[in-house]
């Protein structure tokens, strides 16, 4: 028995231990929960987000075709940023080149091989220039929905992609609303926002793209002979010059945009892999009489040389219909 002369109250101790148990208990139980719940509910975990290196690169040789830079840059751009647990910045990515010639398709494939559900993951968020900030007087509002999306967003899932579609379509200054997430800021209010990924796709810069790569054939190379040397700074410069999201863009000046990836635009024997590849989902085993068909449906550029496809292979799966028998 305890002297109460000693002034040692027994109570407030119990009543502490029975609290922490209590809070023990709940924040067990919590877990608990949430661990169930991430079985068959998306959650931002390594479960539901597991970066798949190696499938990657396979669904870029299987489904992408006469894009060197893309297989070299894009796998390898990836795998630093994730593998880096504390990366100085959000990795921001910006594809350019003619349309058809496999932007979108590739921004799928990365949302594939990042989250266990793909494109219909709720960390993939796509913005379409078109669509969602194409007139000039709402360009404030547009910067204001950006940077309430990107927080909230971000409070979710510090590893978030933002696909930006269309972006020569967009009201320009609009991108500029991405700067404070996409800067060499350790955190804003006390958000990470440096694990996320951004990717931009863009025509602009086409033009520019399609003349080095004539350039190199009249010369008698090979397109894979093109270095990111060779055409970087002219994407940057049509980017920052031609109407769109990036033009005059505060992001494009302050080089906030760590690689530019170049499309090149594809040839016949590029839109002939397309073709196969599209019958062959059809359970179809394509022969050359077809794919040389299916070839001859496109419009070619330029007019003297009928080097290039004006549509890549965009037009591919409807006239694959036309010749699927």
């Amino acid at each position: 028995m305890i002297p109460k002369a000693l002034g040692i109250k027994c109570v407030e101790p119990i009543t502490t231990i029975a609290a922490a148990v209590g809070a023990i208990s709940l924040s067990v139980g919590y877990a608990g929960y949430n661990y169930i719940k991430c079985i068959s509910s998306e959650c931002c975990d390594k479960n539901w987000i597991n970066f798949n290196y190696l499938g990657l690169e396979q669904d870029l040789q299987d489904h992408v075709f006469g894009q060197h830079f893309v297989d070299h840059i894009i796998p390898r751009s990836l795998k630093g940023h994730i593998q880096n647990k504390n990366p100085k910045k959000a990795l921001v990515m910006s594809f350019h080149g003619w349309t058809g010639c496999g932007k979108n398709h590739v921004s799928q494939i990365i949302a594939k091989n990042l989250y266990r559900k793909g494109t219909e993951s709720a960390y993939q968020h796509l913005y379409i220039g078109s669509r969602d900030f194409a007139h000039k007087h709402d360009i404030y509002k547009y910067k204001a929905t950006l940077r309430k999306d990107i927080e909230e967003s971000t409070k979710k899932c510090g590893r978030s992609l933002f696909i930006f579609d269309e972006v020569d379509k967009m009201a320009p200054g609009v991108l500029d609303a991405l700067k404070p997430y996409i800067d060499y800021h350790d955190q804003l209010d006390g958000v990470n926002y440096r694990k996320n990924i951004y990717i931009f796709l863009s025509n602009a810069g086409g033009t520019n793209i399609t003349a080095v790569a004539l350039k190199f054939w009249s010369e008698g190379k090979t397109r894979e002979d093109i270095t990111l040397k060779d055409i970087e700074h002219s994407i940057s410069k049509g980017a920052f010059n031609e109407i769109g999201g990036l033009q005059h863009s505060e992001i494009v000046k302050r080089d906030l945009i760590d690689v530019y990836v170049p499309f090149l635009p594809l040839e016949r024997k590029h839109v002939k892999q397309c073709a196969s590849a599209a019958l062959r989902r059809k359970g179809v085993i394509p022969n050359d009489k077809v794919l040389n068909k299916i070839a001859n449906q496109l419009v070619y550029a330029p007019p003297e040389t009928e080097l290039y496809s004006v549509s890549g292979c965009k037009k591919i799966e409807h006239k694959v219909e036309l010749f699927a028998d």
